[in-house]
């Protein structure tokens, strides 16, 4: 818990967040909407002491049954035993009243709240060696769904007693020697400790409050081994799951990565698992043998167990924002077997750039597996900004009106996306879905939409986003209407259990109340569009929580003063729509 309250306080100054309300050593920031995630397997060392303590009398009781036995006088068994307990006692912690939440794994994220007065959910995980990364998913699963706007998520770990060295050496898991993952002498790994914190947003909100951006996480994959060898046993269906996952959900493939950081234990056969099904998925997607740059953060700092994940995609996260691929460390040749001589993965040793591929932004993947048959595996991509227009004129023009046509500007859209996600001018087709077709999420919505900002002049308008305009089609028709300075109507869009799915219009001001038949056109045309129609302004994605989330959405509408001028119509669908008929 302490470790954890010191590195919170760095983690919020390197966001440049205020360590305590009124504070002036950084931004304010909202506490009653920050959550505290934390990955943590087994405690600490300190129930390990106290219960010491706790069962000395069994030990007492044992010690007067053989004296008994052995036929002492009752003064030197007295004696014998009172020395003993004097002596064994004073090694071990008193147990007081902050004895046990100092000794459960949830006070770790409650100390942290309690310290930083920090107002959201606080919790841990518990996935073993993967507990971090686990802790990220439910971060960054909360903050998509709204359901808060910072998270400090990470893994702590100081399980560094004899019993844990005792129970990993039973396993055959330690190395007598050295930590050197992927190498033929790799023989287990080398425990360490340490405390990993990363501060989550959601990308929109971190530029809206010009905060640094170290990486962007475009997906994150979860499975179970289900049915295997054992609890403690690398499987490689688990593991393939969790990468294939992780990489449908950031609508790209394993082979567009440049670094992988891989679970890396350092033990024959969890490193060899490891490489060969990262190596099959490579073969899946049609790769060829280019020698991925693969590592482990293990080989310098040691495995963290619960903060091992934390550990990698920090090493990941620094690596892609400083544009370096960091080395692996003790790695000097392979075994005989190794997956590493098809010629697909490649041990990087060395400090060096990371190339720039035009077109392409820079990614990576980070693995972690935990006891119990839990994988995880999270894809980061660099974050890439927007460069700044060299002679900006007027925010609400930029395009000249005898310039604006509809070739024109379908030329220059293609080309601005074609650039951004790789794909060429030729696979752009007008009717291609954005997400469904292209893999273009909400994730990439901030830097393709500073770039049309920048390229048409368009008004910057943080709630605007991709995600909301479903085709190549449709975001071609908000530019025109946008550029020509025939801005379409303001609508409010509130995302129910499936936003961009069976939207319909559920509500408009008095003076554009639409009659029942004229209601039931526009839904069933807002169905077959599956977008927004033509010439609209603005839309504001509210999330996919349930109906309290629309509640609090809507009051933060009003407190932007939005809600106080309404001039156009109000979209929802599923538990959205209910909130919005009376809003």
């Amino acid at each position: 818990q302490k470790m954890s309250l010191w590195a919170v306080a760095e983690a919020l100054g390197d966001a440049g967040l205020a360590g305590a309300p009124g504070r002036t050593d950084g931004r304010a920031f909202d506490r009653d909407r920050c959550a505290v995630i934390m990955g943590n397997a087994m405690g600490g060392e300190f129930e390990d002491l106290t219960s010491l303590r706790v069962w000395f009398t069994e030990v007492r009781h044992t010690l007067e049954q053989v004296a008994l036995r052995q036929q002492l006088d009752a003064a030197t068994l007295e004696r014998l035993v009172r020395t003993l307990e004097t002596e064994f006692l004073a090694k071990l912690p008193k147990i007081t009243e902050d004895s046990m939440p100092g000794e459960l794994s949830n006070c770790i994220t409650g100390r942290i709240a309690n310290a930083f007065d920090l107002r959201g959910p606080n919790f841990t995980t518990d996935a073993a060696c993967a507990a971090s990364m686990a802790a990220v998913q439910a971060a960054a699963r909360g903050l998509s769904n709204f359901e808060f706007d910072v998270a400090l998520a990470g893994g702590a770990d100081r399980s560094m007693d004899p019993p844990t060295y005792v129970k990993f050496s039973k396993i055959g898991a330690l190395s007598p020697s050295i930590s050197a993952p992927f190498d033929a002498r790799a023989d287990g790994f080398v425990m360490g400790e340490g405390v990993g914190i990363l501060v989550l947003r959601r990308l929109e909100d971190a530029l809206a409050q010009g905060e640094r951006v170290y990486a962007v996480i475009r997906g994150i994959g979860a499975s179970s081994d289900g049915r295997g060898k054992g609890m403690t046993a690398p499987n490689p269906r688990g593991q393939r799951l969790a990468v294939e996952r992780a990489y449908e959900e950031a609508g790209f493939a394993l082979s567009t990565v440049g670094l992988i950081e891989a679970h890396g234990t350092s033990t024959t056969v969890g490193d060899n698992t490891e490489l060969q099904v990262l190596t099959e998925v490579l073969k899946q997607c049609g790769a060829a043998p280019r020698q991925i740059p693969v590592g482990s953060v293990k080989s310098m700092i040691g495995h963290l167990k619960s903060a091992a994940g934390a550990a990698a995609i920090i090493k990941s996260a620094l690596a892609l924002h400083h544009k370096v691929l960091p080395p692996s460390a003790n790695f000097v040749a392979p075994p005989a077997a190794s997956p590493l001589h098809q010629g697909y993965l490649q041990v990087n040793t060395q400090t060096r750039p990371w190339a720039e591929h035009p077109g392409a932004p820079r990614r990576a993947g980070v693995s972690a597996f935990g006891f119990g048959g839990t994988n995880f595996h999270v894809v980061l991509e660099e974050f890439i900004a927007a460069a700044p227009s060299a002679a900006p004129g007027p925010r609400s023009v930029g395009v000249p009106k005898d310039e604006v046509s509809k070739p024109n500007v379908r030329e220059r859209v293609v080309a601005l996306i074609a650039q951004s996600t790789g794909y060429s001018a030729a696979e752009l087709q007008p009717e291609l879905g954005l997400e469904a077709d292209l893999g273009i999420d909400t994730v990439k919505q901030a830097e393709i939409m500073a770039a049309l900002r920048q390229a048409f002049g368009l008004a910057p308008d943080s709630a605007l986003s991709l995600a909301q305009l479903p085709t190549l089609q449709a975001i071609v028709d908000y530019v025109e209407g946008a550029s020509a300075g025939t801005p379409g109507p303001e609508v409010y869009v509130f995302g129910g259990v499936h936003p961009l799915l069976d939207l319909v219009v559920a509500r408009v001001v008095d003076q554009e109340q639409l009659e029942r038949p004229a209601f039931d056109a526009a839904a069933e045309q807002q169905r077959h569009a599956r977008g927004h129609p033509r010439g609209i302004q603005r839309r504001l994605e509210l999330g996919t929580g349930r109906h309290h989330r629309f509640a609090d959405e809507l009051r933060r509408l009003e407190h932007a003063g939005h809600m106080l001028d309404l001039a156009g119509p109000l979209v929802g669908c599923a538990p959205g729509q209910a909130l919005v008929e009376h809003a």
